[in-house]
């Protein structure tokens, strides 16, 4: 089984210039815990996800989770996430594969690297990305394949 065959085609996408809050968005509108970046030719740039939402930048400055703590950071906060870009806090250079890279790679470079997905491209450009929800869901699709043995 490779890449290609339990990823999420269609991913969706932020660019780096986009604000933190509509990477927020998008998250939420779909569901995901993470999104590729992305350049104006569609060039994996880098990744964001949950947990940049949550990182401080140099210590001085609230969590982006003061949001929920806190009335009187909220509005700063809030203006923080519409002004800040996506390139200010997400991962360069995320692990990424091609659509042949086999699963069991997958796994090994998601445990190895302590990450939740992995970007699939071709030429430098997304095509997709296997996340580990897509592997459970391979899991139980090969489970429902193997023949009852009756035993």
């Amino acid at each position: 089984m490779k890449a290609g065959d339990v990823m999420t085609t269609g991913a969706a996408t932020v660019r780096p210039d986009a604000s933190l809050a509509e990477a927020g968005r998008i998250m939420v509108e779909h569901r995901i815990s993470g999104l590729p970046v992305v350049d104006d030719t569609g060039k994996l740039v880098g990744i964001i996800t949950e947990s940049d939402f949550l990182r401080r930048d140099d210590g001085k400055r609230p969590r982006w989770i003061d949001v929920l703590l806190s009335e009187s950071n909220a509005q700063i906060t809030a203006k923080q996430l519409h002004d800040r870009r996506v390139e200010h806090a997400m991962s360069r250079n995320p692990i990424s594969v091609d659509v042949q890279t086999p699963v069991e790679e997958l796994i090994d470079l998601m445990e190895r690297h302590g990450i939740k997905r992995i970007p699939i491209v071709a030429d430098g450009r997304i095509v997709g990305i296997v996340s580990r929800a897509n592997l459970v869901v391979a899991l139980l699709r090969k489970m429902n394949r193997v023949p009852d043995t009756g035993g």
